[in-house]
């Protein structure tokens, strides 16, 4: 890493900033598994969300890429700027801001052929869920992302039908994009030591989404709505915004079974079920 804890104590009066959830990766050799499965290429837009200390950023640093860093906390940015080498391989650009409210993961890269941005990080708990809508509502501009969460996100985000973590970010991951969960990262491996473990997940995301009908905006309210309900029946739920009749036909189109819970349903029949309700141009808010 570029500046152990001990020295940014010692030499810029840090802190540790409990508020934006910091646990700084200690381990070089993790930190270089998680970069190894970005598969960085020369030339490639890279975005570091929270480089924190710089476990990442000493390993990214030194591929030929245009480095994006994306840092909250103005004063561990500006230590790790002033220990960062002046010349690498990688071209470094520094944002001080926040990734949520930032415009950078809304285009495409910067070389020639405007091609696919890839997202890497270490993310806090308290924006792992606004992040995941962030970069679903982006994936066209987005190859892959590599990133390190809580290890009961990772499992949300990977889950498989009927088993308890299975809900709304499994369904629309799914649809957009092959999701793996890499390997577990234990408490020890940061400083201050969390309390809970983490999971390293790689998202590599479709060239098209398969919402492309009914839509984004559509297809994210069904699903929604469905898991809002989620130990009701896909009958009962459907009822609620329309009638029955139209519930039942709707479930015969989607060859869904009216007795069926959301938590049961694969990803595909939800999509299913969405593209038959939009056909009959039912309104689900």
């Amino acid at each position: 890493m570029l500046l152990r804890p001990s020295d940014y104590f010692r030499m810029f009066s840090g802190r540790i900033r409990k508020t934006l959830g910091q646990h700084f990766l200690i381990q070089p050799r993790t930190a270089e598994k998680i970069v190894q499965a970005l598969m960085v290429r020369p030339g490639d837009t890279v975005i570091e969300i929270g480089p924190g200390l710089g476990a990442l950023t000493a390993h990214l640093i030194r591929l030929p890429c245009n480095l994006h860093l994306v840092e909250l906390d103005a004063d561990i940015a500006k230590a790790l700027q002033s220990v960062m080498p002046s010349e690498t391989p990688a071209t470094v650009f520094w944002h001080i801001e926040d990734i949520l409210s930032s415009d950078l993961l809304n285009k495409p890269g910067e070389s020639k052929k405007a091609e696919k941005i890839k997202v890497i990080g270490n993310i806090p708990y308290s924006i792992s869920s606004p992040l995941l809508m962030r970069l679903i509502e982006n994936h066209r501009h987005i190859d892959r992302a590599v990133l390190m969460v809580q290890r009961e996100v990772a499992r949300r985000w990977t889950a498989k039908p009927g088993t308890r973590e299975y809900g709304l970010p499994t369904v629309l991951l799914a649809c957009c994009a092959l999701t793996e969960r890499l390997f577990y990262v234990g408490p020890g491996q940061f400083y201050p030591k969390p309390k809970v473990h983490s999971a390293v997940v790689k998202i590599k995301f479709f060239e098209r989404a398969c919402w492309e009908y009914p839509g984004w905006p559509y297809f994210r309210q069904v699903a929604s709505r469905l898991f809002r309900m989620r130990r009701k029946t896909v009958l009962t739920i459907l009822k609620s915004f329309m009638d029955a009749t139209l519930a039942e036909q709707i479930l015969r189109e989607a060859g869904a079974s009216p007795g069926t819970r959301p938590e049961n349903l694969s990803p595909e029949e939800i999509l299913r079920l969405a593209r038959s309700i939009a056909s009959k141009g039912q309104r689900t808010d």
